[in-house]
């Protein structure tokens, strides 16, 4: 299996790459999906207990979320640097100690090169394809169903107006300002992805997805109409 970090993944983004160790996990939990052609997928759980920061990499079969595996976790005192990387899976190797985001990245390679890490990822992507899943090669246009989006019309709380929203199972309010954010595709909120976009919106709590194109449209759209009134 080929290096599960691309020295250029980072590269790929426009612009500067934010320094949020959270942001850095979170795009190689997509990168995953990517280079395994579907069969692994990964997600960012946040672990924290303020003031201490912890972000978890779960790894699972696509399809397959009771089988997630805690791929490695990671560490700060603040949210910020330096931090303590932890992959289980590695023994004596599994504990690395990062001073910034550049040797966060490099040890997140070394991570993701590691002979024990391809094992656990081809062992779940074995799994994928023993329940079914086909493996899509990379550059393969999908055609995927629409996830259910829905926000509603704006209205007035003590705490100023919000809006209704419901999105991939998940339910909660948003303020007027994030719905604006949102509507203008500010990068505060949206952020380019290679042919996606990570969108972060703070509703119970802060939930960050990642989304189509045509589901951004969706929900930029819905913005505007809640702005309207409607």
């Amino acid at each position: 299996m080929e290096n599960l970090w691309p020295n250029d993944l980072l590269a790929e983004m426009p612009g500067s790459i934010p320094n949020a160790i959270e942001t850095i996990l979170e795009i190689q939990a997509l990168g995953l999906g990517t280079i395994t052609g579907g069969l692994v997928v990964g997600r960012v759980r946040d672990r924290s207990f303020p003031p201490n920061r912890a972000w978890s990499l779960y790894i699972e079969p696509v399809d397959q979320p009771s089988k997630a595996y805690e791929f490695l976790i990671i560490r700060s005192v603040d949210g910020g640097y330096p931090v303590a990387v932890e992959a289980y899976h590695l023994g004596d190797a599994r504990l690395k100690r990062c001073e910034s985001k550049a040797t966060l990245t490099k040890a997140l390679q070394k991570i993701f090169a590691d002979l024990s890490s391809k094992s656990v990822i081809t062992t779940l992507a074995e799994e994928a394809m023993a329940a079914g899943a086909v493996i899509r090669p990379q550059g393969e246009i999908q055609v995927q169903l629409a996830r259910p989006i829905e926000i509603g019309p704006l209205f007035d709380t003590p705490d100023g107006q919000v809006s209704s929203i419901s999105m991939f199972g998940i339910s909660g309010h948003i303020s007027d300002t994030t719905l604006e954010n949102l509507r203008d595709r500010h990068r505060r909120v949206v952020e380019p992805l290679n042919d996606r976009f990570v969108v972060t919106m703070p509703f119970v709590g802060t939930v960050k997805t990642t989304v189509s194109k045509e589901e951004l449209d969706v929900l930029v759209a819905q913005a505007k109409q809640s702005l309207k009134g409607y």
